[in-house]
């Protein structure tokens, strides 16, 4: 089979969910097929990292997009989006290049599927002709906006959000029926599709870990220490970090007064950051090559998030490495993990902090959540078996040409 997929950034370096579940896929399609990658590019650290997914993909095309006069770029395009059908979200990545290009090699191609990751894509999927489209949400992108807006105070910032999010659910509604198939990373989030009137037919199909290189690390776990990996680049991640040193680290400290946090990830500077690292209980060790040294010797893992949609990686690893693990509701939605058994689960900040006071003051109890978590994943999210599943996904999709 050959597969044309088209990419909003590129799935190199691994450096966060999107690129991690997008490049694990296509290596492991391209085992068995012939993968083609368009993909857009902005940075210089994408483009240099090119050559990684030759390695694995019969051909790549890189796309600048943003590399250069980025703020003058969104401001074009958020007026575009004032007279375009699309939300913003869409309108960023709706460039004539990436068009061409792709209708040029689908004309071409003799291509059997075109894989297009996210919504963002999704009217590329007109280029197409008659070749068959597989749409992969990522996340329900109108859910994370509706999310966030539940959680936004600023009245301004508030009618905005709104406009985005009605806008955002009839577009995701109206491209994921103009597609073949698409894809989600749980039943949840193919439930909520269904909500919005999605009939095209939708699969999940779950993140997953590497669990040979996501293993328990063999080093001295520091006592009363926290840890959480995410890009306070995206909201979601600023917000749960927020939400947590603000609502539920004073709340360990009491009980725990030598409690430290420490957050992974990419790290704008701004007041915000400032005022956090101020409590002297949070240390933000921005990018890592390597976050599993980091994230072995913490005595527990916490996801605090209140916004986003999808599955989240980050708690993949963790468990494939065996650490103890408090998160949210929507911070472990769509894992099918059980309160008490694989992680402990909280939403108000005071059962947050106490199932962490709990876990940090008996580390068996810890180890014990640790162990039942690796062997959860070991025995439902492995990359090779979940990578099955999406090409069962492509081989669906293609056969509805072979019907017409």
């Amino acid at each position: 089979m050959k597969i044309l997929a088209v990419t909003t950034k590129s799935p190199w370096p691994l450096n966060e969910g999107r690129a991690l579940r997008t490049y694990n896929l296509l290596k492991e399609a391209a085992k068995r097929h012939e993968v083609t990658l368009c993909t857009y590019v902005q940075s210089q650290e994408e483009l240099d990292g090119i050559p990684e997914l030759e390695k694995f993909c019969s051909a790549v095309h890189a796309v600048p997009l943003y590399m250069k006069w980025p703020k003058l770029s969104l401001l074009a395009d958020a007026l575009r989006e004032l007279v375009s059908p699309a939300p913003l979200h869409a309108v960023k990545y709706s460039k004539r290049p990436m068009r061409e290009l792709v209708g040029g090699l689908l004309e071409s191609g003799d291509y059997d599927v075109l894989h297009l990751d996210m919504l963002q894509l999704a009217e590329l999927a007109s280029a197409g002709g008659d070749v068959p489209t597989v749409l992969v949400e990522h996340n329900v992108e109108s859910q994370i906006l509706a999310r966030r807006l539940e959680n936004e105070s600023n009245p301004v910032l508030r009618a905005y959000l709104r406009y985005q999010t009605d806008k955002l659910r009839r577009y995701e509604a109206r491209m994921c029926n103009a597609v073949q198939h698409v894809t989600t990373v749980s039943d949840e989030d193919r439930e909520q599709l269904a909500a919005l009137g999605v009939e095209t037919p939708v699969t999940s199909v779950p993140n997953a870990v590497d669990t040979e290189f996501f293993t328990p690390a063999d080093v001295e776990i520091r006592p009363d220490t926290l840890v959480y990996v995410g890009s306070l680049a995206w909201f979601p991640n600023e917000d749960a970090v927020g939400y947590f040193v603000d609502e539920i680290l004073p709340r360990i400290a009491e009980k725990r007064p030598g409690v430290r946090f420490n957050v992974i990830g990419q790290t704008p500077d701004t007041a915000k950051l400032k005022r956090w690292t101020a409590t002297g209980r949070v240390e933000f060790l921005g990018f890592v090559d390597d976050i599993r040294p980091h994230v072995g010797s913490a005595a527990v893992y916490v996801v605090p998030l209140r916004i986003g949609g999808g599955t989240r990686l980050k708690i993949l690893d963790a468990l494939s490495m065996s650490k103890a693990l408090v998160s949210t509701s929507v911070g472990c939605e769509g894992l099918g993990l059980e309160h008490g058994v694989q992680a402990k689960v909280a939403d108000e900040p005071a059962a947050f902090a106490d199932a962490v006071v709990e876990l940090l003051a008996n580390p068996e109890l810890a180890a014990g959540f640790g162990r039942a978590g690796r062997q959860y994943v070991y025995e439902h999210f492995r990359w090779q078996e979940i990578a099955l599943r999406m090409e069962a996904v492509y081989e669906a999709a293609a056969a509805t040409r072979l019907a017409r």
